[in-house]
């Protein structure tokens, strides 16, 4: 019901104001532009988020890559793995297990 009283409403619009066919067309083109407008301005912030990143990681070099374990003292081999650990470790650092 709701739908035919709008298409009615609609239909008498158009009938005594034909000019309101152009007025809608002329906002759905603005809607489209700005629509566009709003896409294009997402993609340059984007893209300059990520040129920020990549420069953030360039900068800062390699400072997230892993440092040597540095053990003073005996090692030991971990018994699951066979990688060498400090002595008085608890865990191996590689396959997590505990060694006595």
């Amino acid at each position: 019901m709701p739908l035919a009283i709008l298409l009615v409403l609609i239909l008498i619009a158009v009938l005594i104001a034909p000019w309101l066919i152009g007025v809608a067309i002329a906002a759905a083109i603005a809607a489209a532009a700005l629509y566009g407008t709003y896409l294009v301005a997402a993609a340059v912030i984007a893209i300059a988020a990520l040129v920020v990143a990549v420069a953030w990681v360039l900068i800062t070099g390699n400072s997230r890559q892993e440092k040597p374990e540095e053990i003073h003292g005996e090692r030991k081999a971990c018994k699951y793995c066979q990688v060498e650990m400090a002595a008085s470790a608890s865990r191996c650092g590689s396959c997590g297990k505990s060694s006595p």
